[in-house]
């Protein structure tokens, strides 16, 4: 065992009843949450992906965000140093009581996540305030108690939050960069204002590009640093498992033995990953979501990261290199400071650096969310200012002192992160019936889905580069092959897709390219357009698969599956917004079978068009009920026209595999590049007028078309849902005549 006597300001003996009462806790809420780490795991990760946000839910982050705001902060202070320090205590074999460990206390961070969201309070201002303290004062009814949490809070935010990451950040960019002085903390002191002042939107956005790129900097300085000098992975788990069980084989009462040991080290790694003093808590209280388990899923991601991940590398590494003991430890990484003109070592450390950035920013807005609930705003910007004191005097203490007062502050920090946890998870245990009540919530009423299949599916979906592999597939599809291998395949498509080449315009041998076979032509007698003048027609062939109100903004597609009007018609909503809040809608979802021209459902007057460059998943069934909000997040075409009964907004969505969206009144639209901006344009000057049933645009393959009608102005026939549709059948009325134009 290491020399304790390093922290001289942490009280060693509080570790063993912090562990087990932790301990205690996690095993209680995994049984009384039904092991929600085993059942739900797969849809927490499909959570995080983005598939399921949506834009029109209260709150300000993202889920990845928020992850990665409550994540990052505590891997380079947390993960990475508790890992090396439990390595201290109880070496290799205390990889397996933390893994062990973190199985069971990764519902710790679900049922504080939720009751940060369930309990978050609105100012007048629109910002949202959130915490454990909310939900201890609110569900508890305990105020005396969420106060002395919340100052207890803001001492650990001080120490564990503020000093010590600036202390590694100083000392890194000394030993590594050979970077001396007070020039990196007053760097990063400045940089730190920057976010903080730009509100919780700047640092959840920040912290999602900063924590990524971290975080890959760091497996890349890790593969190639250790690729060549790691013992054998299969040796080290052997090992580390003959260890985890040695107190107990070599001497008689070692289970006494082995749970002081163990205890004690995978004590001192949940303490380091501040787990259960509430700090991601307050950070996901912010999430835009309308269902708190959501995020409550997403949190015991981060439980689950660095637990199995970060701890797994670190122990393995060091104990590739005999670093057990803190001196040894320390020459094995000055060691490693020493190569900081290679470029991987380099990286390495870039990544601590970036860690201690998101670090800093997420406890100092947490920070921030103690001190407004104890006293306001006032006292807020006391903190701020005392948050700014307390990092530039450790860094100066540090750049005098040396690397004691690098221990003193991690003891001292520990100490109060186990003080601040008490009063947190008596809370926990108290209100997972809360908890657990969200969570049926969710899953019963949003229709979420945790096939681990499907989800697998919707998780690459959320993670390939969708928009290059469509602008790719776009290329190849209009390539003019020999003529040789392209009709074997245009033969092959027709009958794998039972296309009616009796409609086509052309013999299938007289299209050059898959792309010129997909937007084919048909024949002048295939369709007949309803010529009834009030009688709006069907714009494509293809499958109605949902129509009906638009309730306020939001437009209901199936039960789980709706998404607002605003958002879908994108930053050229202002303008047309009101006309078809409380409208109609119908949607029509093209499959690779159908005729891909869409035609102008009316006659009438051209008044302009938005672009909105967009993501390109799928719109099949899967895709768009088991993706929250596919349709406003895809890539759009928006016409607006004009008829003598109301203005009707013809929505053409992209899709993967979708090399262009073309329309026939303007030639200078040109979707799905590398290069695109969202784009408004309205014809003012020229009057484009178009006939029912006229070619008005086509997909160069598959995609959706939804039409939007203005209030007040049209009624539904009755239509087959999920059946297909012809283009020129007619699918409703116009009610009344509300101008005259030119025919």
């Amino acid at each position: 065992m290491f020399q304790l006597h390093f922290f001289q300001f942490f009280d060693w003996d509080l570790l063993k009843p912090f562990f087990y009462f932790l301990s205690f806790i996690g095993i209680y809420l995994t049984l009384r949450l039904r092991f929600p780490q085993v059942r739900f795991l797969f849809l927490a990760v499909k959570i995080f992906s983005g598939n399921m946000d949506y834009k029109g839910s209260r709150g300000r982050l993202v889920h990845s965000q928020a992850f990665f705001s409550g994540t990052a902060s505590s891997l380079l202070p947390g993960a990475i140093i508790g890992s090396a320090l439990a390595l201290m205590i109880g070496g290799p074999g205390v990889l397996l009581w933390i893994w062990i460990s973190t199985f069971l206390i990764m519902p710790l961070r679900f049922v504080s996540s939720t009751l940060a969201i369930r309990f978050r309070t609105k100012t007048a201002t629109g910002r949202y305030l959130s915490g454990p303290m909310y939900f201890i004062e609110k569900a508890l009814k305990a105020r005396w108690l969420a106060v002395s949490f919340s100052i207890a809070g803001l001492f650990t935010v001080l120490v564990m939050g503020g000093a010590v990451p600036m202390l590694y950040v100083t000392h890194i960019a000394s030993k590594a960069f050979e970077v001396t002085g007070m020039t990196v903390p007053f760097l990063l002191s400045v940089i730190l204002v920057f976010i903080v002042l730009g509100g919780v939107r700047r640092v959840g956005k920040i912290s999602a590009y900063l924590a990524p790129i971290g975080i890959l900097l760091f497996f890349a300085g890790y593969f190639f640093l250790f690729k060549n000098s790691l013992m054998n992975f299969q040796h080290f788990l052997w090992l580390s498992l003959q260890e985890a069980f040695q107190p107990v084989t070599a001497i008689a009462g070692g289970s006494f033995v082995l749970a002081r040991t163990f205890s004690m080290a995978s004590g001192i790694f949940f303490v380091a990953t501040e787990t259960g003093i509430g700090k991601s808590a307050g950070v996901s209280g912010v999430v835009r979501t309308d269902y708190p388990a959501k995020q409550g899923l997403v949190s015991m991601l981060a439980t689950f990261f660095e637990g199995f991940i970060i701890s797994t590398l670190v122990i393995y590494a060091l104990s590739s290199y005999g670093a057990f003991k803190m001196e040894e430890q320390m020459f094995f990484l000055n060691t490693l400071f020493q190569g900081h003109t290679n470029p991987i070592n380099a990286a390495f450390f870039t990544s601590f650096l970036l860690f201690g950035v998101v670090s800093i920013t997420g406890w100092f807005y947490t920070g921030e969310q103690n001190a407004l609930y104890i006293l306001g705003e006032k006292f807020a910007n006391f903190f701020r200012i005392l948050f700014l004191v307390t990092i530039l005097s450790a860094a100066y203490l540090y750049v005098k002192n040396g690397e004691a007062i690098l221990y003193d502050a991690f003891g001292l920090g520990y100490s109060l992160s186990i003080i601040t946890a008490v009063p947190v998870l008596i809370s926990l245990v108290l209100l997972e019936k809360l908890a657990r009540a969200e969570l049926k919530r969710f899953l019963t009423e949003s229709g979420a889905r945790y096939e681990v299949l499907k989800d697998f599916y919707l998780l690459v979906l959320s993670i390939v580069p969708k928009n290059l592999l469509s602008l790719l597939f776009g290329l190849l599809a209009s390539s003019r092959l020999p003529r040789f291998i392209l009709i074997p395949i245009l033969k092959a498509f027709s009958r794998a897709y039972k296309i009616n080449l009796d409609e086509a315009e052309l013999e299938i041998q007289e299209y050059n390219s898959l792309n010129a076979f997909f937007t084919r032509a048909l024949k002048a007698e295939a369709r007949i357009i309803e010529s009834a003048e009030s009688e709006m027609v069907s714009p494509v062939d293809a499958k109605i698969t949902g129509y009906g109100d638009i309730n306020q903004r939001i437009i209901i597609q199936a039960k789980g599956v709706d998404y607002n009007l605003k958002e879908l018609l994108g930053g050229g909503a202002s303008k047309y917004l009101d006309d078809f809040s409380n409208g109609k809608y119908i949607t029509f979802y093209l499959s690779p079978q159908d005729y891909h021209r869409i035609h102008s459902p009316a006659y009438g007057r051209i008044l302009g068009y938005y672009y909105e460059p967009g993501k390109l998943f799928p719109v099949n069934e899967l895709a768009v009920f088991g993706i929250r909000g596919l349709f406003p997040k895809n890539e759009r075409l928006i016409t607006y026209l004009q008829t003598e009964y109301g203005k009707v907004a013809v929505i053409k969505v992209g899709a993967s595999n979708v090399g262009r969206i073309r329309v026939t009144y303007d030639n200078k639209i040109v979707t799905n590049t590398l290069i695109r901006s969202a784009r408004t344009v309205e014809y003012k000057d020229v009057s484009i007028m178009i006939d029912k049933g006229a070619e008005l645009g086509r997909f160069e393959m598959g995609s959706t078309v939804i039409l939007l009608m203005e209030k007040e102005t049209f009624q539904f026939a009755s239509l087959p849902l999920n059946e297909k549709i012809t283009y020129g059948t007619p699918i409703g009325k116009f009610i009344e005549k509300k101008c005259k134009l030119p025919k």
